[in-house]
């Protein structure tokens, strides 16, 4: 079976077929410019596998709703770079790419409302109410499901 990001081709050797695989070709900079602000714009929605406050230093991969996949590095609930994104033809670019070879994708960073209001994670040591976007200053509820007081009582 075909795995994501390759192409198969056969190869006959005397009697003996052969199955290859070669890489697809990634994604370009223009490509990864338009969806991140396909995002920002609120064309393109984003669902995370894990709530990103959970997560709070890692990567936080979500599914978009065009398909695509993007695994974004949150560092202390602060968004801080694009660590992959996967096409829905199975296309991808990985950090390394987009560090070595994308100087403006590299340089690319959401406004901490867009990342919060975008991506769910809520800014450098912040949590949020994933309803009302109000700060947690109680510990006690700066876990799942990351309500404030009253948000909560009206679950």
């Amino acid at each position: 079976m075909a795995q994501p990001g390759k192409l198969r081709s056969r190869v006959w050797l005397g009697k003996w077929e052969i199955e290859l695989s070669k890489p697809m070709p990634g994604i370009t900079e223009n490509e990864l410019l338009q969806f991140l602000k396909a995002i920002e714009d609120g064309t393109i929605s984003l669902h995370p596998e894990s709530d990103p406050q959970d997560i709070y230093a890692g990567n936080v991969t979500y599914t978009a709703t065009n398909g695509w996949r993007i695994t974004v590095f949150n560092d202390c609930n602060e968004w801080d770079y694009v660590d992959k994104v996967i096409t829905a033809d199975g296309r991808s670019v990985d950090f390394d790419s987009i560090d070595n070879d994308m100087p403006i994708a590299r340089e690319y960073m959401p406004t901490d409302e867009i990342a919060w209001q975008r991506y769910g994670i809520p800014g450098y040591c912040r949590f949020r109410c994933v309803h009302c976007g109000a700060d947690l200053a109680d510990y006690n509820l700066r876990r799942t499901p990351f309500l404030c007081g009253p948000c909560k009582a009206l679950s």
